[in-house]
Parts: C-alpha cells; sequence; structure tokens
C-alpha cells in the first residue's frame, strides 16, 4: 500500500500559516526552513511526544512538522492535512509532490505535513534496506526473518507504541498546538486508515476528507492482497485479449504464465540483473515465489503494468530482465522513504492478528497463494504487538463530507474497499477511475475534483464522468509489431 508522486512553486506568504482568531492557541513554535524539492521556504518545526501516551513518561518522540504557508495573507482557516502511505512512509518528503497536487488550494490553505510517529524524521523505526539479507529478498515481497531480528536487537524503540490509535493522538495535538480548530484530511493508502481513525475520534475536527484507495481498519493486509491482485492481474490479461495488437503479439498469457510458474516451481533458474541507477550487475535466483511477486508489483501502476504481457513473453524465452528490473526500481524508491519496522508495527498489531485459518486456506488456492502472507505471519510472530482500542476495527460513523476515491485496477485498494465504508459515512460520496490502479489524486481531472470538493466541503453536484474517461496505457509490443 504505498506509492505516489508531483511537483510545484510560488512565492510564500508567512504570515498565512497563524491561526485563526477562533482557533486554539498556538503552541507549537515554526521557523523558516527549505525542503527539497521546494524553492521558497516553508516552516517547520519539532514536538515532542510520549512515546508511551498512556503512562506520559519514559521516552519521548520529536515529531518532525512542515507547513506550506497559504500563498495569500488573508486565507482560509482550515489547513489540507497530507496523511502518508505505507504504513510506514514519511509525510514531510512528500512536500514537492503534494504541492503540485494541491497548487490552487495552497493559494488560501495552508498544507501540513507530519512524519507520523515512527517515520521519516519522528524517530523512524528503520531497519536494513533489504540488501543485507540477498538480492533475492528485495523479489520475494516479504520480510525476511533474519531481518526482522536484527532490526529488533537494534532497535531503540518499544515497537507497541506505534499503532495508528498513537498516530492519532499525535496529530490532534499538534494541528491543537498549529492553532488550528478544523482541518481537511487527504490521506493516499494506509493513509485513508490514519484518516477514518482520525474521523471516528475527532469528528468536529474534520471539515472534509478526500480518501484515496481505502485501506479500512477491518482489511487484512497483506491477506487482501491476494483477492484483490488476482482481479488486478485478470484484468490486464483481459484488457490485452481485447486489443487486437496485444492478443496477437502475446498468445494465451494465462496459459505462458501457468507454464512459467510450474517451471520456475520445478526446478528455479538464475538471472543476472541490473541497477537501474547505479548499472551494478546482481544475481536472483527466479523461484515460483519470485516470479509471483514480479506479477504483482507493477500492476500497482498502470504503465508499469502496460510493460507485463512483454515481460512475460521475455520471461517464456529465459529473461527475466523486463519483468524484475522494474520491481527493483519499485523497491528502491519506496525503500527510501519506508520505514519497515513501522510498517510491522501496524500490521501486526492491526491486520494479521485477525488472519484466520480459514483465510489462509482460500489465499492457498488463489492465484498468489500465501507468497504475500507466509513471511509477515512469521515476522509477525516476533514483532511487538499494540494494545488496540475495542472499537478499532468497526465500521467508521461520521457525519464528514468525504471524497472516496479508487482505481478500478488497483491491486491493493481497489473500490470494494471504499464502498465498504460508505454505509457509515451518510455525507460521502465514491467516485472511480476504471482504468487507473494505486493513487488516482494527481491523476487527469482528480486535482481539480478534490479543490472543487474541499472548497464546498460538499460533494454534491461533483461530476465523476471526467475520471471514467482516463484510459489505460496502451500495451508495450515487440518491436516490428504492427499497432
Amino acid at each position: 500500500m504505498t506509492r505516489l508522486p508531483v511537483l510545484a512553486v510560488l512565492a510564500v506568504a508567512l504570515a498565512a500559516c497563524a491561526p485563526a482568531p477562533s482557533g486554539p492557541a498556538k503552541t507549537i513554535a515554526l521557523s523558516e526552513c527549505r525542503l527539497p524539492g521546494i524553492e521558497t521556504t516553508v516552516l517547520c518545526g519539532r514536538h515532542e511526544v510520549f512515546e508511551d501516551r498512556a503512562a506520559k513518561s519514559g521516552r519521548k518522540i520529536a515529531l518532525r512538522i512542515a507547513v506550506l504557508p497559504a500563498r495569500r495573507r488573508a486565507g482560509d482557516p482550515d489547513p489540507v492535512v497530507v496523511l502518508a502511505g505505507g504504513p510506514g512512509q514519511g509525510a514531510v518528503a512528500l512536500a514537492p509532490h503534494v504541492r503540485r497536487l494541491f497548487d490552487r488550494l495552497a493559494n488560501t490553505r495552508d498544507i501540513v505535513l507530519v512524519d507520523q510517529r515512527g517515520t521519516g524524521e519522528s524517530g523512524a523505526l528503520k531497519c536494513d534496506d533489504g540488501r543485507a539479507a540477498g538480492a533475492e529478498a528485495l523479489f520475494e515481497g516479504g520480510v525476511p526473518e533474519t531481518l526482522v531480528r536484527d532490526c529488533l536487537s537494534k532497535l531503540d524503540a518499544d515497537p507497541r507504541h506505534y499503532a495508528t490509535p498513537s498516530a492519532t493522538a499525535d496529530l490532534d495535538e499538534v494541528l491543537t498546538g498549529l492553532g488550528y480548530r478544523q482541518v481537511n484530511l487527504w490521506g493516499g493508502s494506509y493513509g485513508t486508515r490514519a484518516a477514518l481513525d482520525f474521523i471516528r475520534r475527532h469528528p468536529a475536527r474534520v471539515r472534509s476528507a478526500v480518501l484515496d484507495g481505502v485501506a479500512p481498519p477491518d482489511m487484512k493486509l497483506p491477506l487482501s492482497f491476494v483477492q484483490d491482485g488476482e482481479a488486478a492481474l485478470s484484468r490486464l490479461f483481459d484488457a490485452c485479449e481485447a486489443q487486437a495488437p496485444c492478443r496477437e503479439a502475446y498468445p494465451a498469457l494465462r496459459e505462458t504464465v501457468s507454464g512459467l510458474r510450474a517451471s520456475l516451481a520445478r526446478k528455479p533458474v538464475a538471472a543476472t540483473l541490473r541497477d537501474p541507477v547505479t548499472g551494478e550487475a546482481f544475481d536472483v535466483r527466479v523461484t515460483e515465489n519470485v516470479l509471483l511477486t514480479g506479477l504483482f508489483r507493477p500492476l500497482y501502476s498502470p504503465v508499469l503494468a502496460s510493460l507485463v504481457p512483454h515481460a512475460i513473453s521475455r520471461a517464456k524465452s529465459g529473461d527475466f530482465g523486463p519483468l524484475l528490473a522494474p520491481n527493483f526500481e519499485m523497491v528502491q524508491d519506496v525503500g527510501g522513504n519506508l520505514a519497515v519496522g513501522m510498517h510491522l508495527s501496524v500490521l501486526c498489531a492491526e491486520d494479521i492478528p485477525r488472519v484466520g485459518a480459514d483465510d489462509l486456506a482460500r489465499a492457498a488456492r488463489g492465484f498468489f497463494g500465501r507468497v504475500l502472507v507466509d513471511d509477515f505471519l512469521k515476522a509477525c510472530a516476533l514483532w511487538p504487538r499494540a494494545s488496540l482500542p475495542a472499537d478499532y476495527a468497526e465500521p467508521v460513523k461520521a457525519d464528514v463530507p468525504v471524497l472516496v476515491l479508487s482505481g478500478g485496477i488497483d491491486p491493493a485498494t481497489p473500490p470494494r474497499h471504499g464502498e465498504a465504508i460508505l454505509a457509515g459515512l451518510p455525507r460521502a460520496r465514491h467516485l472511480v477511475a476504471p482504468q487507473l490502479a494505486h493513487g488516482v489524486s494527481a491523476q487527469g481531472c482528480a486535482p481539480r475534483l478534490i479543490e472543487r470538493f474541499v472548497k464546498a466541503a460538499s460533494a454534491d453536484g461533483l461530476d465523476g464522468q471526467c475520471l471514467e474517461r482516463l484510459p489505460r496505457p496502451l500495451f508495450v509490443l515487440p518491436a516490428g509489431a504492427k499497432p
């Protein structure tokens, strides 16, 4: 449940960050700073919270805060608050991307980014980047047990205090300290779960919320990837079959993949890949599991997914580079802003405990089987687990304006999860982009729809048909093939 980017600039009015007269007194001091990818100065600060919020004693975490002030001095008092994905992604690193995404809203509204506890520069629960466990671990899709043990032995933190409810309490405290009474939430992927928890605990503070790629609190990650990933891959095969050039260039894709899978299950093969950044060569033992995760990850991006039929064809010929190289680049890009320990703290407390024997039996019968699940079961057997509020996984109910966005071919947070939360949110509207995958907000007309929604704090009259017209990218064909 990770990924999505973009970028922009313009002069900043620092005084625009001042709270509205009716807001709470501002107690968190901010000062001018620079952020990578932002040409103008912004405002940064720190706010300390107890790691153990219940005990109110012991170790503290200095939460990193960045505010991109509204360009106009007399702006709106309610900022846009960005909740990052992952779980484990730092929000502040997304500043250049959200600056462009919310370019027009930023004329009159501050944009607030807080690195959630355990991410970014807020005491990140970082583990190894995966290389120490071997290049193959980058493609297997899980978290090796050796990495988990090593991480726990070096971690200067208690992972039991890094689940979503603690972060919700942190954010409420930070927003009060910054002088904001009401806010507009934007969450992507896991950030939607954080937003839903905030809405549950503090509905009066939420003027509006945009949820892009919903990961509801009752979701069972990564178990749900088995069903949702298979559905996305099946749609990809159907789309190729429906286009004559793709169908003729890559006939019988399903049968080809089944044959590859059976062959690798009997006898893995060796492949040599190159780091797309450094050019360094490294070897990978291509197993059935490596093939499956190699097929799953590109489904997050329609552009990368358009390469999959060609990659399958090349793999059939013994060349696994086109299939695995994009995976390597995705893992490296995400890994730079993803705290693995924080990822485990959330999944091991909020998702894995609810995965039962029946769930695993159903997963084993799916195309991806248990390859996306088993390593997390092993990791979470070792990882210390937070206690959650009794109502944590219950449906969120609140009279708050909510815009839900879903990509119809998303392998991680498809429309069925967005649809599931609507019953408890009577003022919610669900818009689906049928040919988009993980992350709708930055695509096509979506930024303008978000702008209209936030300005009105209402989805009434919002026309989402423009999302339905966004096309899936054309499939990549072999050299010389007739388009």
